[in-house]
């Protein structure tokens, strides 16, 4: 029986007496989406940082059977990283941008051209990154990601600062590394379509796994837990279609303040509260 692609247990960071990470433990089959959910703060970026061993961090973090602490840089050659705000130059042409990570990495250059087409960014292949619009940017990133061809990537909020369109067009091509075979890890705080994308749902709150399982589970939850959820710039009439999808009814939500900062989706049995915590 094949291990984990990616196996994290008892992982904790701390910060002096803050607990970033409090004691999460997963694991990821080789060929799977699943998308790491939490408000600011849960402790997201923090958990990809100690899988990219760029931290110290206690527990045990495994990539394709090898340990993070131990074996860190063959790790990170089997990872592909794309932070919220990638670093590509203005001034280069999307081509010029690849190759020139490629040889930082001392990846095949020749694999330019295929991840241009396979971002669908083969006719801007000479246009400056400059004049990209949201989406192709990250998909260029994410081009730029894959450019080792690592079996594991991770993906931190990608589309972020991208519109419904371009958020649908980055999905399908996560869709299509998932078929190729690719395992990636999707922080987000977007819920459209993840019920099409995503294999499996974690959710991280205080630094703590309270939800691992599909998104239908989640919706089958909804009834008997209380979940907060922040629309972050989304439509309401948007939010409402992927809830739908998902199998929960207008009927079920409860709209909160528009102007709250953070996405929370808190596995809470109805009617509990934590001391300190707003209802």
């Amino acid at each position: 029986m094949r291990s984990p692609m990616l196996k994290v247990e008892g992982l904790v960071k701390a910060y002096g007496p803050l607990r970033a990470v409090d004691g999460a433990s997963f694991s990821l089959d080789a060929g799977t989406v699943v998308a790491l959910l939490g408000p600011n703060g849960a402790g997201k970026t923090t958990t990809f940082k100690c899988i990219l061993g760029v931290t110290g961090f206690e527990g045990t973090i495994e990539v394709d059977g090898l340990s993070v602490r131990e074996r860190g840089k063959e790790v990170r050659r089997r990872l592909g990283y794309l932070p919220q705000t990638p670093a590509l130059s203005d001034g280069d042409t999307c081509r010029q941008a690849l190759e020139f990570l490629a040889e930082l990495k001392g990846a095949d250059k020749g694999r330019v051209a295929r991840l241009l087409k396979l971002a669908n960014l083969w006719e801007q292949r000479d246009t400056k990154v400059s004049r990209l619009s949201g989406g192709m940017r990250q998909r260029l990133a994410l081009a730029a990601a894959l450019l080792a061809d690592p079996p594991v990537l991770l993906l931190d909020e990608p589309t972020a600062s991208l519109d419904l369109e371009s958020r649908r067009e980055f999905h399908d091509l996560i869709a299509r590394l998932r078929d190729e075979g690719k395992t990636v890890i999707l922080s987000t705080h977007f819920l459209d379509r993840l019920g099409d994308l995503a294999d499996r749902v974690i959710v991280l709150n205080q630094g703590r796994v309270v939800f691992d399982g599909t998104m239908r589970e989640l919706a089958e939850r909804a009834p008997t837990n209380r979940f907060v959820v922040n629309l972050n710039g989304t439509a309401p009439a948007a939010f409402s279609e992927a809830l739908r999808a998902i199998g929960i009814g207008p009927e079920r939500v409860t709209p909160a303040d528009s102007h709250w900062e953070d996405l929370l989706l808190a596995s809470l049995p109805a009617g509990e509260e934590k001391e300190g915590e707003p209802r």
